[in-house]
């Protein structure tokens, strides 16, 4: 589920200018994108989505002022904060789909979608419980394309085949222009939300060439991908990705 809404930025076609690629390019040096692995990180996440969702009246109050999906959790979930000068402006869930782990957010909602390509052995990454800080949001315009380049980074070190959303639709418009994302129109209600969501596919494994070209801010260099994740102790490659890796591996060794 996707409750913060671009806007300004995210308002613009797609088809941006060079002098706006240039200050995307400039702006993304300044976010720090880091998976939620301590206690105070993961609860300074679940206290922006609850902010977030409330403002959105996604949510009712509770006395802990804090919201946590059962999700949360999971093996293959993965909580990401984006940091401008330290301090947190925006985060999101991000969830590994296999056939190996075939349980994540949107696949709950549209198992006719996402199920057969799980059964046709293809991975999928997806992007739930976007959040950002009202008055800092406002004031960076393009946080919109970095909570995208957390998620395109993600997708490329899982070397993922689609990506995934479950977005409400006036949100729906942002990721098919700037991703050209494929929107599957049949809205479907969460259980746990009052809001209907839509959901949004790519073909990641396709289009990874076309966004890169489209959107250089968008790469990430493998140095970046393996700091976000190096600690992280859960499988991280596919068996035939690690063998491809050993292989590398001995290849260079052999150098």
């Amino acid at each position: 589920m996707e409750a913060y809404k671009p806007h300004a930025a995210s308002d613009q076609s797609a088809a941006l200018s060079i002098q706006r690629i240039a200050q995307l390019s400039s702006f993304a040096k300044r976010v720090t994108c880091r998976l939620a692995r301590s206690h105070v990180e993961r609860e300074a996440i679940f206290k922006l989505r609850y902010q977030t969702y409330l403002r959105a009246g996604l949510i009712s109050q509770n006395p802990f002022e804090r919201y946590i999906e059962p999700a949360d959790h999971a093996a293959n979930a993965y909580l990401m904060g984006l940091y401008i000068d330290r301090r947190l402006v925006s985060s999101l869930r991000l969830q590994v789909g296999s056939s190996t782990t075939p349980n994540f957010s949107s696949v709950e909602l549209f198992p006719d979608v996402l199920e057969p390509l799980l059964r046709s052995n293809k991975t999928v990454v997806d992007m739930s419980c976007v959040a950002a800080d009202a008055e800092l949001a406002r004031q960076y315009v393009w946080l919109p394309y970095l909570i995208l380049r957390s998620w395109i980074m993600t997708a490329e070190h899982f070397q993922a085949d689609y990506i995934a959303a479950a977005v409400r639709p006036p949100h729906q418009l942002f990721y098919q222009r700037a991703l050209n994302c494929e929107l599957h129109c049949e809205l479907r209600q969460p259980s746990h939300h009052v809001a209907s969501v839509g959901l949004v596919t790519l073909n990641f494994a396709t289009s990874v060439k076309r966004l890169y070209e489209k959107f250089p801010f968008l790469r990430s260099a493998p140095s970046e991908r393996q700091q976000l994740f190096e600690h992280d102790t859960r499988p991280s490659r596919s068996p035939a990705r690690s063998l491809r890796d050993r292989r590398t591996t001995r290849l260079r060794a052999k150098e």
